[in-house]
């Protein structure tokens, strides 16, 4: 469903939300029969559907159909008669990939039931769906073991990517609800000089210990076991990283509370805390998702905005980052003790500024390149023959020739394309407020490009020249800027209005050197 837009796709969005399940039960099942596993143990030849039938127990004409839906969803390749994995499963579906994902896709397909209850959970405002009272110890410490290895699958994809923020690093990790410790152990990996402690409750740390057991680290870590809803978790030194991966969403309000309180307190003067989680903000499909199952699946777990985690972090003295996105699901805070310290993370001053700029309330912010801004002589044609603003002083006012605008976007290394909607001055006193942070993190060059003529001043004379040449910019269209084929060369959904209850959308762009 990422990347489709109900406003353009109407009923097939909605199609695809109500067959979404098909997808997965189509991956669920092909795990279940190790149907990825038994095509690599045929080797780089392939297998073909004779000989892949009885090794899956199954019906040569129905496995057969089975088979192209998985082509089509590009998890399995043919060539004639023969079926092969596709890359993408080569390293995320076999068992013996470093990256598997297996273990997390199947634990997914456990909490169908959860979800099965919302109905009755929204009536209930609550969790209606419990282990029953009567389950015994095994199936609990089976269930552990599934759950740590899911969680293990997911730490993985995410872990390499909080690494790279840091250039340099020594000294204790403490990793807080460690569940595998992937996550300590990609910064293990790739800081020599650093020990991690992994806290999490006893019924977990035999399964994290197993985990660490089988890496080359195991001598480098420790384990502590303790319950961090507790306001003293017992630790005897300070740390020079502490990491919260996921842990926020599994708590309410007083809980994170109190956690992030207690980890500032074990925080060293010259230490990070790294808060990696999910966030409304972000990917907020995804994030409001997770949020629900949260609800279905806890006593009181949320997603939060990265706005609440980050003012709870200051009320406990600390300096704060703006949500760091990464390209995956989730995102990051990092917060320290000082300025000085949070300036040795390795944030690019983009990724400082994605998220300042959408609070001020655009609905999108994505990076582009300028060479991927079409720019056309049909633009300026339409506005001169198609717009009843042509020659007037808001049009005149902010306008490039097309030379000047490719001058212009030849000058810049990057650009953020900036969504929002109507009223036309709103959009544009926020493509100013943008431009003016930009300018605050150091891009000294930032110039904006915005929506339609110049709205800005409610008592505009326009008999009278300019009298606000210090706010006015350049419109996209009127610079010869295709909006239409900028927008689609940079993957998002335009179309032309065809009612009057159409949604409008509004593009600005703010060009970074």
């Amino acid at each position: 469903m990422k990347g489709y837009d109900p406003h353009t796709n109407g009923g097939q969005y909605l199609e695809d939300i109500s067959t979404a399940y098909w997808v997965s039960d189509a991956l669920f099942t092909a795990l279940e029969m190790n149907l990825f596993e038994v095509i690599n143990d045929f080797g780089i030849q392939g297998v073909t559907l004779s000989e892949l039938a009885p090794k899956l127990d199954a019906n040569p004409k129905a496995l057969s159909r089975y088979l192209d839906l998985l082509i089509s969803l590009g998890l399995i390749g043919s060539y004639k008669t023969i079926y092969y994995n596709q890359l993408i499963t080569k390293d995320y579906l076999l068992k013996e990939s470093p990256l598997y994902q297996g273990d997390s896709i199947l634990w997914r397909k456990n909490l169908a039931t959860d979800w099965s209850t919302l109905k009755s959970a929204l009536k209930n405002g609550g969790r209606i769906n419990f282990l029953p009272d009567e389950i015994s110890e095994d199936e609990l410490n089976q269930r552990r073991s599934q759950y740590i290895n899911a969680m293990d699958n997911v730490a993985k994809l995410k872990a390499s990517d909080c690494t790279r923020f840091f250039n340099d690093l020594s000294g204790a990790i403490l990793d807080i609800g460690a569940g595998s410790g992937a996550m300590s152990l990609a910064f293990l990996a790739r800081f020599p000089d650093t020990h991690a402690t992994l806290l999490d409750i006893e019924q977990i740390l035999p399964y994290t210990k197993k985990h660490i057991d089988a890496t080359e680290f195991s001598s480098r870590v420790d384990y502590h076991p303790g319950n961090i809803l507790e306001p003293e978790w017992e630790l005897n030194q300070k740390y020079q990283l502490i990491i919260l991966s996921n842990i926020v969403h599994a708590y309410a309000e007083t809980e994170n509370e109190l956690v992030l309180k207690t980890a500032a307190k074990y925080l060293a003067d010259d230490g990070i805390i790294l808060i990696h989680d999910f966030f409304n903000e972000h990917d907020p499909l995804k994030a409001h998702l997770s949020d629900v199952n949260m609800f279905l699946n806890t006593y009181n777990g949320k997603v939060f905005s990265g706005r609440w985690v980050i003012d709870t972090l200051i009320h406990n003295q600390l300096t704060v980052s703006p949500l760091i996105p990464l390209e995956t699901d989730t995102a990051l805070i990092f917060a320290a003790k000082s300025p000085s310290v949070l300036k040795h993370c390795a944030i690019t001053a983009i990724e400082q500024l994605i998220y300042p700029i959408k609070a001020l309330g655009f609905q999108e912010v994505q990076e582009i390149s300028p060479t991927a801004v079409v720019i056309s002589d049909f633009v300026q044609h339409k506005c001169r023959y198609g717009c009843d603003f042509f020659g007037k002083k808001n049009c005149d006012a902010n306008t490039l020739s097309m030379a000047d605008t490719k001058n212009l976007l030849a000058k810049y290394t990057t650009a953020l394309l900036l969504k929002g909607e109507p009223p036309t001055r709103d959009f544009q006193q926020k493509i100013l407020a943008a431009e003016k942070l930009a300018f605050g993190v150091g891009y000294h060059k930032a110039f904006a490009l915005w929506a339609g003529p110049c709205a800005l001043c409610p008592n505009c004379d326009p008999q009278k020249p300019c009298q606000n040449t210090k706010d006015r910019r350049p419109s996209m269209e009127g610079s010869g800027i295709d909006v239409f084929e900028t927008i689609r060369a940079n993957g998002e959904h335009l179309k032309t209005l065809s009612s009057e209850n159409d949604m409008i959308k509004y593009y600005g762009l703010l060009l970074l050197a």
